[in-house]
Parts: C-alpha cells; sequence; structure tokens
C-alpha cells in the first residue's frame, strides 16, 4: 500500500527492473511515473532521527566551478563545510552556461574539509538504467576519485535529476551511507536514508521561504538539507548568489542550527557511530 512503508524486494517484483519493456509509450510513461512515486513516498531505509540539536546542510550538485570559487568560500567564512555531489565524467566540461569543476577542484575541496560525493559518473536519469548501466555508474565514479586522492570515500549519494526508479533506489541505497533527492521538507521524526529530502536554493527562492524552512526545521528539531548548483554574482535559473548563500547561512546560525555536511549529519542523527566523524569535520561542521 503506497504510503506505508512497503517490503522493498516485493515492490521492485511487482513494477520491474525498469527496463524499456516491449509497450505502448502511454503505458510506459504511466509506469515509469508509478516507479517514482514509490521511489519518492515509500521509505526504504528507515531510522528514527536522535540529533540533539536542528541540523542544517548545505549541498551543492554537478558542480559548476563557481560552488568551489564562490561556495565553498562562503561556508568556510563562518566556520562550516558542505557536500559536493559530483559526477566524474562531468569534470572539466564547458556547457553554454558554466565551467564544470576541474579534477583539481575537486581535490582541493575534499583537501579543504568539505565532503565529496557520488552523483553517478555522467549523470543519468536513473529511470533510464538497468542493474548493470547503474553499478558501472557508481563503479566508475568510485575509481575516478580514488585516482585522484585514495583517501576520498564516496559515502553519500545524490540522485541526479533528484528522481529513481524504485528498483534502482533499492540498488543504489544498498551502496550509500544515504542517499539524497530533492523532495521539499525537513528530515526528522522517522528519516529514510534512502531518500532524504531537500530544498532547492535557486532562482525561485526568496529568504522568506529559506528562513520559513528553517523555522520549520528548529520547530521540530529535524535535518533541513539545502541543495543548489552554481554560486555566482549573476547565477543560472538553478543556482544562487553568495550574498544568498551566506544570509542562510547567518540566518540557519542565528536560529541555533548545527551547520553539518551530510556524513556529520548522518552521524548526529544516530545513523553511523559517533567514532565515524572525522577529526576534519569535527573541526569544520560548524561546531
Amino acid at each position: 500500500m503506497i504510503g506505508k512503508e512497503a517490503n522493498g524486494a516485493e515492490t521492485a517484483g511487482l513494477i520491474g527492473e525498469g527496463r524499456e519493456a516491449p509497450e505502448p509509450g502511454a503505458i510506459r510513461r504511466l509506469h515509469r511515473k508509478l516507479s517514482r512515486g514509490l521511489a519518492q513516498y515509500v521509505a526504504t531505509r528507515r531510522i528514527r532521527a536522535k540529533n540533539r540539536e536542528p541540523l542544517v546542510s548545505f549541498t551543492f550538485d554537478d558542480v559548476p566551478d563557481t560552488a568551489l570559487i564562490h561556495g565553498a568560500p562562503v561556508l568556510e567564512g563562518q566556520g562550516a563545510r558542505g557536500t559536493f555531489y559530483i559526477a566524474g565524467g562531468l569534470c572539466g566540461r564547458t556547457e553554454p552556461d558554466r565551467q564544470l569543476i576541474s579534477s583539481p577542484g575537486c581535490i582541493e575541496l575534499h583537501r579543504r574539509g568539505h565532503e565529496i560525493g557520488c552523483h553517478t559518473f555522467s549523470h543519468p536519469d536513473l529511470q533510464t538504467l538497468d542493474a548493470a548501466a547503474l553499478s558501472m555508474e557508481i563503479a566508475s565514479n568510485r575509481a575516478f576519485f580514488r585516482e585522484l586522492a585514495p583517501d576520498l570515500v564516496l559515502e553519500s549519494f545524490a540522485y541526479p535529476y533528484g528522481r529513481s526508479s524504485f528498483a534502482r533506489k533499492l540498488q543504489v541505497q544498498a551502496c550509500f551511507r544515504s542517499c539524497r533527492g530533492n523532495r521539499a521538507g525537513v528530515n526528522g521524526g522517522m528519516v529514510d536514508l534512502g531518500m532524504l529530502r531537500a530544498m532547492a536554493i535557486d532562482y525561485a527562492t526568496d529568504r522568506d521561504r529559506v528562513a520559513r524552512s528553517i523555522d520549520g526545521a528548529v520547530g521540530c528539531n529535524g535535518w533541513l538539507i539545502f541543495f543548489t548548483h552554481d554560486v555566482a554574482p549573476r547565477p543560472t535559473w538553478i543556482g544562487c548568489t553568495p550574498q544568498f548563500l551566506d544570509a542562510a547561512i547567518a540566518y540557519a546560525r542565528g536560529r541555533g542550527c548545527e551547520i553539518v555536511t551530510v556524513r556529520e549529519g548522518l552521524r548526529r542523527i544516530g545513523a553511523l557511530p559517533t567514532r565515524e566523524g572525522s577529526e576534519s569535520e569535527a573541526r569544520h561542521d560548524g561546531r
């Protein structure tokens, strides 16, 4: 029954492996929509959050080089660190409205205490992949970062485009400590580590909305995860300005929130043993 936690294997069997099937286009689209809805709303890896204080994380997807140039210094200026979900196959790519982060830039983020998360290798829509293709995407991205920095371990995942089929959700959540989507909301009470909720910061986001979201996290002692892409004086429609990011961090701090990476957030809610909090994050998680 949708709305309650379902047995993952049984549900995955009902909706299949997400492969293209010889069926009419309308039925195929309906199948994908149902599978995507199951992935978003059916909790598959639940944990009761045990954090003692409200948490806020700032995350960046893809990642444009401006997230390193402008975003990282804004966080660091307030004694915090972020989580950067990177698809290795996009590194160094030039696109019409943005330049993607370079390999040396990835290493720099890591050395400065930020968390590097997995965003697959080539940024495909997971609904279009079978199990073998997704396994290759994950393995390729891990190999890419292992070559860049042997001590860099990808533990956190963000779904490209914020979505997945149910079968691929079950597959990817078995490979990472957490998986983040783009369904807005605060993670509190019973949290689904297979599809962490997150709020976009983009052209349509105003400061009042950010403040209300942070207030909501404070009110329920929850964990609010923000995500954006580029951080620039003239951002794209999926990015924000450095001033906007700085104001959001300052407001969260002013409301008594701890600014943490996703990995540290997992530790705070009890999803990781205390000993897994690294010395680097103990220094840089915003405490």
